[in-house]
């Protein structure tokens, strides 16, 4: 009972975790998708350091509130999945060329590729660099959370 505590959690904390995580995700993927230069160009690592920000802030409520560690995992998975697949996805769906110019979006790769390439990369090598992260990270988040409940317990 006790290790299923631990993994699904108590109560409505993972859904608020989730909740938050999910929210920002949205929002995040709203503003890459408008035609707005400035949040094309300037704005996007800053919008994915808050994305991942936001992920993490949700792995730590779930490790403070008793939200279950599949919550802060699933959490920092969403905001750091997000960069590989959402960014191309938007630039594929507006038709975003390489050559045109137009492709201004965050790019986990080196190397100019198309969008269409990058959306095929990133679904590629996304889901295992996220859940790298989400299980070093997140857990780490995680443990500071709950380390922070059971100090303020004593």
């Amino acid at each position: 009972m006790v290790s299923r505590a631990l993994l699904l959690g108590t109560g409505r904390s993972p859904k608020r975790a989730l909740g938050a995580a999910a929210a920002a995700f949205v929002a995040a993927s709203l503003l890459v998708a408008l035609p707005w230069e400035p949040m094309r160009t300037a704005g996007r690592y800053p919008i994915w350091a808050g994305l991942v920000a936001v992920g993490l802030a949700g792995a730590g409520y779930a490790g403070r509130h008793r939200g279950g560690l599949v919550a802060g995992w699933g959490a920092t998975f969403l905001a750091t999945i997000w960069i590989y697949v959402v960014p191309p996805l938007a630039a594929v769906v507006r038709g975003d060329t390489l050559d045109a110019g137009g492709y201004a979006v965050p790019r986990p790769s080196i190397v100019a590729l198309s969008p269409r390439a990058e959306l095929l990369t990133g679904i590629r090598i996304g889901p295992v660099v996220a859940l790298l992260v989400a299980l070093t990270l997140g857990s780490a988040a995680f443990a500071l959370g709950a380390g922070l409940r059971r100090r303020s317990v004593r």
